[in-house]
C-alpha cells in the first residue's frame, strides 16, 4: 500500500517538500503500510520499538500502565505525527507505553537501518528528525508539569488557557473527547465533569459538546496565581 504524498506532508519529517519531491522519494525508500481498527493495539508496552510509525490517518492513544494496573494517558496522536521515534536508537529499544487505535487508521512504519540511511542521504530529514524529537521533549514536559500542578481545578484551567493561547481564540475546540480529556489528566469522567460544572457556575466558562468558551480569562488567572505550589489534589 503506498501513502499518499499529501498525508506525508503532514509529517514534521517532511516538511518543506513539495507533494512532488515526495512524489519522487517514495519509490527509493523501503517502508510497509498497516492499517487498523478502533481499538486495535499498534505497539504494545515491551514490544521491540524498532522501526519508526508515522500516523497516515486517524488518532491514537499511549498509555502507561502501571504496576497496580492502573494507566495514565500520556499522548493523542494524530495524522502527521510520528509513533516511537523516542527510543528508537536506545540500546534497549522496547516500547515503554501501549499505543492504541481510537478510531480506523493507517500506519507507515520505517525500520531503524533504512531510517539511517535516508538520514545520511537527505540531511534535511535528519535536522526535521531531531525537530520532532525536540517538540516531543517539550510535549512530555508539559504533561508532567501539567499531572503535578496540584488540584484538579488548576489542572483544568492550565490547559484551558494554554488552549486558548494556542487557539488563538475564547472559543476552543476540544482535541479530544472528553473521556480522552479525563486520561489526559489522569483522573476519572465524573470528576472532570463536575469540575467543569463548578467553572461554568462561576462564569468562567461555558461549553456545549466538545467546545468551551473561555468567559473570563482574567479570574481563571487570578485562580492560578491565588494557588500555593505546593498545593495538594483535590
Amino acid at each position: 500500500m503506498r501513502p499518499e504524498p499529501a498525508a506525508l506532508q503532514a509529517c514534521l519529517l517532511f516538511r518543506g517538500k513539495s507533494a512532488e519531491e515526495i512524489e519522487l522519494l517514495l519509490p527509493t525508500l523501503a517502508y510497509t503500510v498497516s492499517t487498523y481498527r478502533k481499538n486495535a493495539i499498534i505497539l504494545a508496552e515491551g514490544d521491540p520499538a524498532d522501526r519508526l510509525g508515522i500516523l497516515l490517518s486517524g488518532r491514537v492513544e499511549v498509555q502507561k500502565t502501571h504496576s497496580t494496573g492502573s494507566s495514565v494517558t500520556i499522548a493523542h496522536l494524530k495524522e502527521g505525527q510520528t509513533i516511537g521515534e523516542a527510543v528508537l536508537f536506545r540500546r534497549d529499544n522496547v516500547a515503554p507505553a501501549t499505543v492504541t487505535a481510537t478510531g480506523p487508521c493507517k500506519v507507515m512504519f520505517i525500520g531503524k537501518q533504512e531510517l539511517l540511511r535516508i538520514f545520511a542521504a537527505d540531511t534535511d530529514i535528519l535536522t526535521r528528525f531531531i525537530e520532532n524529537l525536540s517538540e516531543r521533549l517539550v510535549l512530555v514536559n508539559r504533561k508532567i508539569e501539567n499531572l503535578s500542578a496540584g488540584p484538579l481545578r488548576r489542572r483544568i484551567i492550565d490547559f484551558l488557557l494554554e488552549q486558548g493561547t494556542q487557539q488563538a481564540s475564547d472559543t476552543l475546540k476540544l482535541p479530544f473527547s472528553r473521556k480522552e480529556w479525563a486520561g489526559h489528566l489522569n483522573t476519572a469522567r465524573p470528576s472532570l465533569s463536575r469540575e467543569l460544572g463548578f467553572l461554568r457556575d462561576q462564569g468562567w466558562i461555558d461549553f456545549k459538546g466538545s467546545e468551551i468558551t473561555l468567559l473570563d480569562r482574567s479570574r481563571m488567572n487570578d485562580y492560578l496565581l491565588s494557588l500555593p505550589s505546593s498545593a495538594g489534589n483535590l
